[in-house]
């Protein structure tokens, strides 16, 4: 199963909690919410929904949606899931929190929520985090101080998205571990990749198995394995060193400017 820690930390949590007590709460009929098209969201399941209706009729709504006004409606900024939940539930009203939002603003809590799913899988995580990178020019270690996690953290999730679709495609069913994506990263041949993905869903290797598994492979394959360790461990991120007829390659990947400039950092703190 995918590892449930959670990604949000407590700094954005208690960011949203902020905004919903501040905000004003009113009792909204289901008819004048709408959704907003343009808004991050992942797939909710329907199992999931049916029992948080069945919370919502028993127990009433305990956390209010977040909206904003958008002409004579209600635009859903984050709480999409309680929303359609409420609707499950038989709800004609919502109670829900007006925030005076700019569209910047109400795309950055919206992200806020999806993280604070416990269902979210690391790729999804990985997306939200490329996304408060991309769209709000967020460097990985302001990211990570915003959260409340270390930076490795951030760019770990952020390195799984240079995975092949396929792979990605496995993480996000289940059948495959952010601990598995880690040692896959370390292999830059696809078709190795394919090999330990199909040992991990044929005879169910564990992270450890499946990493002892692939160290092997590579100190047959490449006499510089433990340098190519060692310099990811160093720098956090994949390094491959290829060598032939006495020359060779080191190959440092990095995933945006912001990475490329702390890996150069890293580098220039480095003895002689």
């Amino acid at each position: 199963m995918v590892n449930k820690r959670d990604p949000l930390g407590r700094g954005l949590s208690a960011i949203l909690k902020d905004a919903e007590e501040k905000g004003n709460i009113h009792a909204i009929p289901v008819d004048l919410i709408v959704t907003n098209p343009n808004q991050p969201r992942f797939n909710i399941k329907e199992e999931t929904l049916e029992d948080l209706a069945s919370s919502i009729r028993e127990k009433g709504l305990l956390q209010p949606i977040i909206v904003r006004k958008k002409a004579d409606k209600y635009e859903i900024v984050a709480g999409e899931r309680r929303f359609r939940a409420c609707v499950m539930a038989g709800l004609k009203e919502v109670q829900a929190t007006v925030k005076d939002y700019n569209d910047n603003e109400a795309l950055e809590a919206a992200l806020i929520e999806n993280l604070q799913r416990e269902d979210l899988n690391p790729i999804e995580i990985a997306t939200v985090y490329e996304r408060f990178i991309k769209d709000f020019g967020y460097s990985q270690q302001e990211l990570a101080d915003k959260i409340g996690i270390d930076r490795s953290t951030v760019a770990n999730f952020l390195r799984i998205l240079s995975l092949p679709e396929w792979i990605k495609e496995l993480i996000i069913d289940g059948k495959l571990t952010q601990g598995h994506a880690r040692s896959l990263l370390s292999i830059s041949n696809e078709k190795e990749q394919r090999k330990f993905v199909n040992r991990v869903l044929n005879e169910g290797l564990s992270v450890r198995e499946l990493e002892r598994e692939v160290k092997k492979t590579k100190e047959k394959i490449s006499p510089f394995n433990q340098v190519e360790e060692t310099l990811r461990e160093i720098l956090g991120t994949k390094v491959n060193i290829t060598f032939k007829k006495n020359k060779g390659k080191i190959i440092i990947e990095f995933y945006s400017k912001e990475d490329m400039e702390r890996i150069l950092e890293i580098i220039s703190r480095q003895p002689v």
